[in-house]
């Protein structure tokens, strides 16, 4: 519709007006919004103000836990920086055992279960410390009310907690005082009338009445306490209250604990009137110190009447007291020395000692059996042994010093006598010893001789003893001490007269004060006595010497020109010297006969050395003949048991080939397992056979065991009967060598029983061990036979015309690998035709091994049938073969190629080398013996090549050396694993998988 001409200005006009309105409430409404905005600043800026200045602390965090922005009281809590606060959760500064309860709450609180959580927390500060807080948290949400942001209040009460917890122990410390103080402690109410009634009392109280607290608290003073002390009390308490003082007194009072003395305290307790409302009483026991002053006055009566000297003085050395001992000891009476100096008692060179000792006293030390020496009155001096004591004032301060002297002068002597003899003894074992370490005879005497006659005082000696020559002669000799040998020389020896016979027949000592005066002297001619030009003696003594036999060797002989020299105690030493010097001599002689006898032994001990290294060469050659016999028998039997297991995989058609395959594996397993007897045996009796020891479960072993063999009784039609304990626990042991004794047994058992027969196997709990038994209706053992039955190489039948064959080493192998594993292994048979037992006796284990241990496998499993395993894929794996045999090589060549590697053939190891460093195989299969050069030196090689030529290329040993030490050399060469000849076809195709892949 058009608009009329004269509309238009109008309609301009209203448009104007519009526009101007809507213009003037746009720019009020702009002001508006600035206004708002400035109030709005304003106000965030007070907020902010009141946030950060806030004295509790405020923080705000995502739901994530995060701070997003914390006030500066808050930082002052938990001791960090608001940068360092942004890397950090609540939950992070939260003390551990809180953080669970915050977690909680926190997921309660935004899953809107609870609006808001406020408890007591502990948060953890930077530096490690722990600060208790007052948290209230709640949550901010937007415009659609879902949460957003948690906002905690904080509130340090770290110092009201520990004001609080001070509080706690100080009512603690109040209640374990009244609890357990010694002293009596009892609370009384006033009543009007002069009444005290019991409100409490604490259990020092009941102890000291024998009361209990029923019987007491509620009850009248009166009804508790008797007269005539009740009146006593009561009149205290009245004095108590009148005066308003605490009043104390001793009472004495019977109690069922016996006779008690105590010191009574009673305050009384005012209210704002001044009327007395309580009694508060304490009972202190001073029965002991009333018993110690009792037996001060006794120890006073003991210190009179003792044998000691007991003295007292004064820091200045005055005496004070002075008992009757002290007056018998030192001669002086009390008033004698009252107030004098202690130095009267004292020798002039030993008066210092008296200041020594005070300094002693003053810094605390006491002065215990401290030997001196002292003066008696008359001048005679004591051996006294002091203990002296500090005295000090009821202020603790020191005032004097108490002595106790003990006269020690006969221990002195006594000390000294002894010394006196421990320093002879001393020498003389040094004596003893000395002549102990001679083996020269002549040597020996001469020393015998001269610490004799230097222990005995004598002036000379001499030693006449016998020897005997190599032609059994019999003669005299003599040495001398303290006088020349020409001295003797001209005399002769002595002879057989009353003086000297007695020694030379050994019949005791002589000794004599004065010899010339001995009835025995002088009664034989021609001398009459000592010849003319003797040394002069007198005092005389003489030892006979006599060997452990009983045999007089001599004489020692002793002379001095005084007369009574030697004493008993001088005779008591010479036996000893005597009794040494026989024993010295016994060893001089026995060292000749031990020279010649070391001689013989040499001889022997190199005849000796000669049979131990011929012994130690045959054992060796024993030991490579069985390597190297191993070697041959498995190098070929290796080809034979892969090429019959390959050509077995094949569908043939033939039944008599098909059969004749099984003939041929299976008589290539047994034939690998004579090999295997003889080896174990070979380690049995050098000592390597190695068990793999773990938690077994003997139900699993025997089950495997009779799996192994149960073809074998089909093909004869044997019934196999099997009886599981279901109760027998484990044992520890090697599985597989335990499989081993069981299968041996079992494949006995099948072998020496007729077709149609039956062998049956138990596992059953026998006291405190395990027992598997074999029985079978065979063949049976001869009873001449049974001792015999476990020795190596023994047999019934070994004619050549027996029926069955073998080495005769199964039953020994059994018998020691069951005694390694602590067991026993017997049998027994009626006879023959009447079937056998064969019995293994094992250890339980003590303690139940972990369910969770899980079952190891031995490197070599035993195992006499190939498993039913798929081979794995080897696409894409180059493998080097390296083996001098061609029937070997090819072998490998096919197993490994038909599960699809690429294989390359290396007759000798310098072959190999080139094709290493040519094709970079991804695996390398090596025999060991080979010719010129060995399997051991071809990977030496390998391995020092660099990784970019190969020198990193994984390797496996497969070799007919099959002892453990051969594994442990070959991975010392430098192979990854050590596989033994033969070997399954599925064994050697997942080696190579898991060496390659490895790779």
């Amino acid at each position: 519709m058009q608009q009329k001409p004269d509309e238009e200005p109008l309609l301009r006009s209203v448009a104007l007006q519009n526009a101007d309105s809507i213009l003037a409430a746009r720019l009020r409404a702009e002001q508006e919004l600035i206004e708002a905005k400035e109030s709005l600043r304003q106000s965030e800026e007070r907020l902010r103000a009141v946030f950060n200045q806030a004295a509790i602390g405020f923080a705000v965090a995502g739901l994530d836990g995060r701070f997003e922005q914390v006030n500066r009281r808050f930082l002052e809590i938990v001791g960090y920086s608001f940068a360092e606060l942004q890397h950090l959760t609540f939950l992070d500064v939260t003390h551990p055992d809180d953080r669970q309860r915050a977690r909680d709450q926190s997921q309660q609180l935004v899953a809107g279960e609870i609006t808001e959580f406020a408890y007591e927390k502990r948060f953890v500060r930077k530096d490690g410390s722990s600060v208790w807080s007052f948290a209230t948290v709640t949550l901010l949400k937007d415009a659609a009310g879902q949460p957003t942001q948690f906002i905690g209040v904080i509130e340090d009460i770290t110092e009201r907690k520990r004001a609080a917890e001070a509080l706690q122990v100080r009512e603690r410390e109040l209640s374990l005082i009244y609890g357990n103080v010694s002293d009596v402690i009892f609370y009384l109410g006033a009543e009007p009338g002069g009444r005290f009634r019991f409100l409490s009392v604490n259990p020092a109280f009941l102890a000291v009445t024998g009361l209990t607290a029923e019987q007491v608290v509620g009850k009248v003073v009166q009804e508790i306490i008797p007269e005539p002390s009740c009146s006593m009390v009561l009149d205290n308490y009245a004095t108590a209250i009148r005066e308003k003082r605490t009043v104390r007194w001793e009472e004495t009072s019977e109690y069922p604990s016996g006779r008690k003395v105590g010191l009574v305290s009673v305050t009384p307790i005012f209210d704002s009137d001044g009327t007395c409302i309580n009694l508060i009483g304490t009972v202190h026991d001073i029965t002991e110190r009333k018993r110690e002053e009792e037996l001060r006055a006794r120890l006073a009566a003991v210190v009179e009447s003792s044998d000691d000297a007991v003295i007292s003085k004064t820091l200045e050395g005055i005496i004070i007291t002075w008992n009757k001992g002290a007056q018998r000891m030192f001669g002086y009476a009390a008033e004698e020395v009252a107030g004098k100096s202690i130095t009267i008692l004292m020798p002039p060179d030993r008066v210092n000692e008296e200041a020594v000792i005070l300094q002693r006293l003053k810094s605390g030390e006491r002065v215990q059996h401290y030997e001196t020496i002292r003066v008696r009155k008359d001048g005679t001096p004591l051996d006294i042994s002091l203990s002296i004591s500090p005295i000090k004032d009821a202020a603790g301060n020191l005032v004097g010093a108490s002595k106790i002297a003990r006269d020690i002068t006969t221990q002195k002597r006594t000390e000294e006598a002894l010394r006196d003899e421990t320093r002879v003894l001393e020498l003389l074992n040094k004596t003893g010893a000395s002549i102990a370490s001679q083996l020269d005879l002549q040597s020996l005497v001469q020393s015998v001789t001269d610490a004799a006659t230097q222990l005995s005082g004598a002036r000379f000696g001499a030693f006449f003893y016998n020897v005997v020559n190599q032609q059994g002669e019999s003669f005299v000799l003599f040495t001398l001490s303290g006088a020349p040998r020409d001295a003797f020389e001209k005399f002769g020896l002595p002879r057989n007269t009353p003086v000297f016979n007695p020694t030379f027949r050994g019949e005791g000592v002589v000794r004599s004060a004065d010899i010339t005066q001995d009835p025995r002297y002088g009664t034989m001619t021609p001398h009459r006595g000592m010849p003319r030009g003797h040394l002069p003696v007198r005092s005389y003594l003489a030892v006979p010497v006599i060997s452990r036999s009983g045999e007089v060797i001599g004489g020692l002989f002793f002379g001095h020109p005084e007369v009574g020299v030697f004493t008993e105690r001088t005779e008591r030493v010479m036996r000893g010297v005597a009794a040494q010097a026989a024993v010295a001599i016994d060893n001089a002689r026995l060292y000749e006969d031990v020279k010649r006898a070391a001689q013989e032994r040499e001889h022997l001990l190199a005849a000796e050395r000669t049979a131990r290294t011929e012994a130690e060469r045959v054992s060796l050659m024993k030991d490579e003949f069985l390597a190297t016999l191993s070697h041959e028998l498995r190098t070929p039997l290796n080809a034979i048991l892969g090429w019959s297991q390959i050509l077995r995989t094949r569908d043939h058609r033939d039944e008599e080939l098909t059969e004749g395959l099984e003939v041929i594996e299976r008589n290539t397993r047994v034939q690998t397992q004579l090999i295997e007897d003889l080896l174990d045996m070979s380690r049995i009796i050098s000592g390597k056979i190695r068990l793999d020891v773990q938690r077994v479960d003997l139900q699993e072993v025997v089950k495997a065991a009779v799996a192994s063999v149960r073809l074998s009784a089909d093909a004869k039609q044997i019934r196999l009967q099997v009886v599981l304990d279901p109760l027998a626990g484990p044992v520890r042991g090697d599985p597989n060598r335990l499989q081993q004794c069981f299968w041996n047994l079992l494949s006995n058992a099948i072998k020496f029983t007729p077709k149609g027969g039956t062998v049956q196997v138990s596992l059953e709990r026998v006291n405190s061990h395990l027992e598997v038994c074999v029985i079978d209706n065979g063949q049976g053992i001869k009873p001449e036979f049974l001792p015999h039955l476990f020795e190596r190489f023994r047999q019934a039948d070994a004619s050549t015309t027996r029926r069955h064959g073998g080495l005769g080493l199964g039953l020994s192998i059994v018998k020691h690998l069951i005694e390694l594993h602590g067991g026993k292994v017997r049998a027994k048979s009626p006879g023959e035709k009447q079937g056998s037992t064969f019995c293994i006796e094992l250890p339980m284990m003590v303690v139940n091994a972990s369910e969770a241990e899980h079952r190891r496998e031995h490197p070599r499993s035993f195992m006499l049938t190939a498993p039913t395993i798929d081979n794995p894929s080897l696409k894409g794996i180059t493998v080097l073969a390296v083996d001098d045999e061609p029937d070997a090589r090819n072998l490998l060549k096919r197993v490994l190629e038909d599960c699809g590697a690429k294989v390359i053939l290396a007759a000798s190891a310098r072959e190999a080398l080139d094709l290493v460093l040519k094709e970079r195989p991804d695996m390398i299969v090596s025999d060991i013996g080979m010719p010129d050069e060995d399997g051991y030196e071809f990977i030496r090689k390998v391995r020092a090549l660099g990784a970019e030529d190969g020198g990193k290329t994984p390797a496996a040993a497969l070799t007919a050396f099959a002892r453990a030490e051969d594994r442990t050399r070959a991975l010392r060469a430098g192979y990854q694993t050590h596989v033994a000849k033969p070997v399954e076809p599925t064994e050697l195709t997942a080696v190579v998988a898991s060496l390659a892949i490895r790779r």
